[in-house]
């Protein structure tokens, strides 16, 4: 075999062990979302505590606090569409009622539903 022959040869094994390892792995679960499996296993009574113990960053108020406005810079909580309230109406949600939740930051809450959400929304949808 000519040197040629297998300089070309060594350099197509070296270009196939450089190339992107096979994605076996499990996929990381995304911070703005709780999907139905992540949720099931957490063996809670409550969206709050579904939250609380996957995503309790969704959980802080954000933005400014205002003397005329105490709710200002509050997570509001939208279930189904409708709105609930703040973090609170989580602990009226039965956890196994759960489908998936999502958080949208304010920027994103407020774009999506107007003034008022300056703190972030966490959507629940139930089965």
């Amino acid at each position: 075999m000519s040197d040629l022959r297998r300089l070309a040869i060594a350099g197509c094994f070296v270009a196939v062990a450089c190339g992107p390892a096979p994605r076996t792995a499990e996929p990381t679960p995304s911070r703005r979302v709780l999907l139905e499996d992540e949720i099931r296993g957490t063996q809670v009574a409550t969206a709050y505590q579904i939250v609380a113990r996957l995503r309790p960053e969704w959980l802080r108020r954000r933005g400014r606090v205002s003397v005329r406005d105490p709710t200002a810079g509050a997570v509001v909580v939208y279930l189904n569409g409708m709105r609930q309230g703040g973090v609170s109406a989580l602990d009226a949600i039965v956890a196994e009622t759960v489908l998936e939740m999502e958080y949208l930051n304010g920027q994103e809450a407020t774009t999506r539903f107007g003034t008022g959400h300056g703190g972030g929304v966490i959507l629940v949808r139930l089965r």
